[in-house]
């Protein structure tokens, strides 16, 4: 759990959507928000740019990341999820007398995935994002997210990345064969406010997959990428940022 800024300690809790006046000096509210569309809908035909040893790797289109997100299932290629169990964004906020803004704000997910109809994995994720601001200067963004990846036999894989400013995500998946994600907004031609995609690296930094998170999102698996790799990409293919459900800390 990300600690809300050091000004909210030793404030009372408050009633869910009844913000209540703690004393002159603070005042903190709890708020529940509804879920939100991923980033990049309205991208275009801008496409995320692949590692040369991707550049022949036929993409995986995905289904299900677009519209009405009740009841979402998600597919490309020979993979599918079951429904997606996603909880509301949650977040506390937190005001002090020096006109000093902090929150904090979580989501849950989880799904199965299968091949072929048969179930690969259970995955179960949660996103954290916290930011804080004085004065309209924003000193702190902070966004985590963690997905425990748990195969039928019980072997367990931790996907675990985190950034911090307008950085993209990034970090590791832990196993006997662990390996490297790192986000980038960068796109043909520029760069995305938010993230565009991920490549995934083996130890020796050889590109093994990727995974376009704009549009309609796609998913590019060298052979014999596995279900692990599989398992990753549809983690990061249901992320969304905590910090778009905040007025303040979202992106503009």
């Amino acid at each position: 759990m990300i600690r809300p800024p050091a000004g909210a300690r030793g404030a009372a809790p408050a009633t869910e959507l009844n913000p209540q006046i703690h004393s002159k000096q603070m005042r903190k509210r709890s708020i529940v928000l509804s879920l939100v569309l991923p980033l990049g809908a309205a991208c275009g035909t801008v496409r995320y740019p692949l590692p040369a040893e991707l550049a022949t790797v036929a993409p995986l289109r995905v289904s299900g990341r677009q519209g009405v997100l009740v009841n979402q299932r998600l597919s490309f290629g020979p993979y599918a999820t079951g429904e997606v169990n996603r909880s509301s964004t949650r977040g506390t906020e937190v005001t002090d007398v020096l006109a000093s803004h902090g929150g904090d704000y979580r989501q849950r997910y989880s799904f199965s995935l299968a091949r072929d109809g048969t179930k690969v994995a259970d995955v179960a994720c949660l996103a954290e994002g916290s930011g804080a601001e004085t004065l309209t200067v924003t000193w702190r963004l902070k966004r985590v997210l963690q997905c425990n990846v748990t195969a039928p036999d019980g072997g367990l894989r931790t996907l675990y990345l985190e950034s911090s400013r307008d950085q993209p995500l990034a970090g590791r998946v832990t196993g006997s064969e662990g390996f490297e994600v790192a986000g980038s907004n960068r796109v043909g031609g520029g760069r995305v406010s938010g993230t565009a995609g991920y490549t995934i690296t083996r130890g020796d930094r050889t590109p093994v997959a990727a995974v376009e998170v704009m549009n309609e999102g796609a998913v590019y698996m060298a052979a014999g990428g596995g279900d692990v790799l599989a398992a990753v990409a549809a983690a990061l293919l249901l992320y969304q940022d905590p910090l778009q459900a905040s007025e303040r800390f979202r992106d503009p």
